[in-house]
């Protein structure tokens, strides 16, 4: 190399020189634009953090588009899974109704139903304590718990009318309920122009969906494909429509009549013949739905969001398979001065009562032979009954039974005590008891007189002998001998046919 000429070297070697050269000019250059711009920031450390920072936020913009159609379609299948089940339906009214008996005065507005839970929210100043199945939620005053298996399967709202609930949405895969006949007359639905008129027509479809025919009015301009009548007409006809089966009449419409009648403006009563569902701002004493352009429903003055912008294609899956809105229950029992606390106390002091004694069973009428039928009461009533109060036999078979035991004359107090101290024979196959067991064939089925505590004190026995004896009693002509068995007089007892196959026995 000391003996190359440099000239020579440059010559040969001129393209790889200057393309070289040019790109350690060029990294010059950046490297000296870049620390202008990191002095400027602060220095080079800070200019890394704002760099980093700077990248994320746009991989975070670029990712939103997507992340929101993921969460899309889990709410869409969420509120697939939960609104496609009639139990989930149930269990919100259930809730509703539920909670205000156990809340009076307060009134519950909405219910969040999950998989083994549900939550009833108030809109109350002062709230009591939860009782019976209902549990205090930690984070919210104003909100009651319980579990879905635990709510009582028939709730009786004679008094007022049965919850008509709708669905707004999910949230935290929950479906959320409100009530449309708590609060307001007239609920107004605005907010951002996308998801605002989504949300209203999917409220007016479930309205029309669970409603009986009739009770919901559509006046025109709610949907392109739905021909509805004028305001003022779809008005006039939903004001001369009564509440049905203690439920109102509903009129959906996008605008208010004009001009406006006075009665919408009127406070709340508790039955109001006429609600309003309104797809834009309302006028007077209204609940407003407001939603946003990310999708989202609020309720003014209330702590309750909800997703809302998969209800419609939700909706578009399950509505045919909504249950409809149940009429009020009517009450059990109408007695006058007890109120609803004091019957659900009985109730649930009969259901201990039957729970800690079960009742015994009905008897059951087992299907016997005529014989062994007959024979079986003629036992019975010898023992039973003396002899001389006995009709007179039938058949040889009765009469044998009729007769008296050896040993022992009817009417004696042996077998007076044994009437007394015997309990009721109890049917056959009854609770805690053993089966009755008939007596086995070939042998006498005649009662046996066994020992027993007297119940009647029988009269002392009188001396046969000393100073205070008595001579015996003679016979008089009028009094016929007492009877006499013997063994030349009694016959072969006939066997006791066997039960025949199917009798019960």
């Amino acid at each position: 190399m000391r003996n190359t000429d440099p000239l020579e070297f440059f010559a040969n070697h001129r393209e790889t020189i200057l393309r070289w050269g040019g790109i350690s000019a060029a990294a010059l250059v950046v490297f000296l634009i870049l620390r202008f711009f990191a002095m400027r920031m602060g220095g080079w450390k800070a200019a890394a953090r704002r760099l980093w920072r700077e990248i994320a936020l746009t991989a975070h913009a670029f990712g939103g588009p997507v992340r929101a159609w993921l969460r899309y379609r889990r709410s869409v299948r969420v509120l697939v899974r939960g609104l496609g089940a009639a139990t989930t339906w149930r269990d919100a009214e259930r809730a509703l109704v539920a909670a205000k008996f156990a809340a009076t005065p307060a009134q519950p507005y909405a219910a969040v139903v999950g998989e083994d839970t549900v939550t009833v929210l108030f809109a109350a100043a002062g709230m009591p304590s939860p009782r019976g199945v209902w549990r205090a939620v930690p984070d919210d005053p104003r909100a009651w718990t319980a579990v879905r298996a635990e709510l009582p399967s028939v709730t009786p709202d004679a008094e007022g009318t049965r919850p008509v609930v709708v669905a707004l949405g999910e949230r935290d895969r929950e479906c959320v309920f409100v009530d449309l006949v708590v609060g307001p007359a007239m609920v107004c639905v605005q907010g951002d122009p996308r998801s605002g008129p989504a949300l209203f027509q999917a409220v007016a479809a479930q309205l029309d969906a669970r409603l009986p025919t009739g009770q919901v009015v559509v006046a025109d301009g709610v949907h392109r494909d739905v021909a509805g009548q004028a305001v003022r007409e779809a008005y006039r006809t939903a004001r001369g429509r009564p509440p049905r089966l203690g439920l109102p009449t509903f009129l959906v419409t996008p605008e208010l009549p004009d001009p406006l009648p006075p009665e919408l403006t009127e406070p709340p009563r508790d039955e109001p013949p006429l609600r309003l569902l309104l797809g834009g701002p309302g006028r007077g004493h209204i609940r407003t739905l407001l939603t946003d352009r990310h999708g989202r429903v609020g309720l003014p003055g209330t702590p309750l969001v909800v997703v809302c912008h998969s209800l419609g294609a939700a909706l578009a899956r399950v509505l045919p398979t909504i249950p409809p809105v149940l009429p009020p229950v009517p009450a059990p029992v109408a007695r006058s001065g007890v109120d609803h606390a004091a019957w659900f106390a009985e109730e649930e002091a009969g259901a201990e009562s039957t729970a800690a004694e079960p009742r015994a069973a009905e008897p059951v009428a087992i299907g016997e032979p005529a014989e062994s039928m007959a024979a079986a009461v003629s036992a019975r009533s010898s023992t039973a009954e003396p002899a001389s109060a006995r009709p007179a036999p039938e058949s040889t078979a009765t009469a044998t039974f009729l007769a008296p035991a050896a040993g022992t004359p009817t009417g004696s107090p042996a077998v007076s005590a044994r009437r007394e101290a015997t309990p009721r024979r109890e049917p056959a196959g009854a609770p805690g008891r053993p089966p009755v067991t008939e007596p086995p064939t070939g042998r006498d089925p005649s009662p046996i007189i066994e020992p027993t505590h007297r119940l009647d004190p029988s009269p002392p026995a009188e001396p046969t002998d000393g100073p205070d004896a008595r001579p015996p009693a003679e016979p008089t002509p009028d009094q016929p001998d007492p009877p006499t068995d013997t063994p030349t007089d009694r016959t072969p007892d006939p066997a006791p046919e066997p039960f025949p196959p199917g009798s019960g026995a």
